[in-house]
């Protein structure tokens, strides 16, 4: 049997910066152990388009890096590009991700099917950033709010071409149902994946530490992902104060990139609380040193305030981290409060705090959640355990046409 063709849509893919980026790398990946061919559309700083091997081509599209603006430039260029390449690569499945690929970036007729991937929706971003102050925000997350009903008009019009819909997570299809009116035979729950191979947990933490150039001493507690408003920096930075208090040898250290000066914003946060000798930034982590980086770690926490279904999440428990994380989103699809991590609410500085000084004064307790955590991923979000899930609703698409 020859084998199947897929194409992949999305302005993230290579280097691995952001969570679509990953999605379509890992799970790209495994369907090509299922016999099936990728081809991914991706915006870049070149242009030469690449036959990496017999089962994979990637397309680059050059465009700006202003996020929102570059999903609709790279759109342009998508169509462009896919109707120069729709005879030779006889795609059979057409995956766009959602919602940075705008519906005008297929041409009519492409491929046999359409199935998404919706990772969130820009009416569920727009409502949860409008909680933080106008100040906090960055120049794409004001324009996400200022023009929201442009950015849905395109996602909308992508969602009703699809055959089918990929939700990352419950608390997604919720979305989708409450604010787009999707029908619930349409939406697939499939949760992320992550490579329980590259992210392990630490034989010799304390090395690992020194190599990282951290003090082996030190209590680290890490944070991973882009420094947006949403990601609720500010509430991980308040709690320090009180944490220190206990355990003045404790460490944060923030990785990630942003947009103007948001590290700044964090800097004068830190500088004003009198904590910014307790906290590192990083800034951009490259993708294949990243597992040290939380094998260093003591305790990995994530005080968003919006999310789907987060890959740094997935990433620390297959790290064998405990995890301090918020209720928010599809989140505690995932954590179960008390046995693979400890929840509390967004925006509570003190329930966190409280969370990072359990872990902290309950060593034996806190391992016993990293053990936990392990074991959740590698019985249920394994890429060659959703690549299965993904393949079904690839299948069922196909059937319908």
């Amino acid at each position: 049997m020859a084998n199947r063709n897929i194409c992949f849509i999305s302005p993230e893919y290579w280097p691995l910066a952001g969570g679509t980026g990953a999605y379509i790398y890992y799970l790209s990946r495994e369907l090509m152990k299922n016999n099936y061919n990728a081809h991914i559309v991706t915006g870049s700083n070149q242009t030469t388009d690449m036959q990496v091997n017999n089962q994979l081509w990637v397309y680059f599209q050059k465009i700006p890096k202003i996020p929102i603006i570059k999903s609709y430039m790279f759109a342009e260029a998508s169509y462009r590009k896919l109707k120069s390449i729709n005879n030779n690569a006889n795609v059979d499945i057409i995956h766009p991700q959602l919602p940075l690929t705008p519906s005008f970036a297929i041409p009519p007729n492409f491929g046999k099917t359409i199935v998404c991937t919706v990772h969130s929706t820009w009416k569920g971003e727009a409502e949860a950033i409008n909680r933080e102050p106008y100040s906090r925000l960055n120049a794409n997350e004001k324009f996400l709010v200022s023009f929201n009903r442009f950015l849905q008009f395109f996602e909308i019009a992508m969602i009703k071409r699809a055959n089918r819909i990929i939700a990352v997570s419950d608390f997604t299809r919720q979305e989708l149902k409450k604010y787009y009116n999707i029908p619930e035979n349409r939406i697939h729950v499939i949760h992320n994946g992550v490579d329980t191979n590259k992210f392990q947990p630490a034989k010799d933490k304390q090395k690992i530490k020194t190599e990282l150039g951290l003090n082996p001493n030190d209590h680290i507690i890490l944070s991973v992902g882009r420094l947006y408003a949403r990601k609720g920096l500010f509430t991980l930075i308040d709690t320090l104060s009180t944490v220190i208090k206990q355990f003045p040898n404790t460490k944060l250290v923030i990785s990630g990139k942003g947009q103007s000066n948001e590290m700044t914003k964090l800097h004068t946060h830190a500088k004003h609380l009198a904590v910014e000798k307790n906290i590192l930034f990083t800034g951009y982590y490259p993708d294949q040193k990243l597992p040290k980086l939380y094998q260093a770690a003591d305790i990995f926490a994530f005080s968003t305030f919006y999310e789907h279904h987060p890959f740094a999440i997935l990433e620390a428990l297959a790290t064998g981290l405990p995890v301090v994380t918020t209720t928010v989103g599809g989140i505690a699809e995932t954590i179960e409060t008390g046995k693979n991590g400890l929840l509390v609410q967004p925006s509570n500085s003190k329930q966190f705090a409280d969370a990072i000084l359990y872990l902290l004064q309950h060593p034996t307790e806190a391992a016993e959640i990293g053990t936990n955590a392990r074991k959740t991923v590698t019985k249920h979000y394994d890429w060659s355990i959703v690549v299965k899930e993904v393949i079904q609703v690839y299948q069922e698409a196909l059937n319908d046409v």
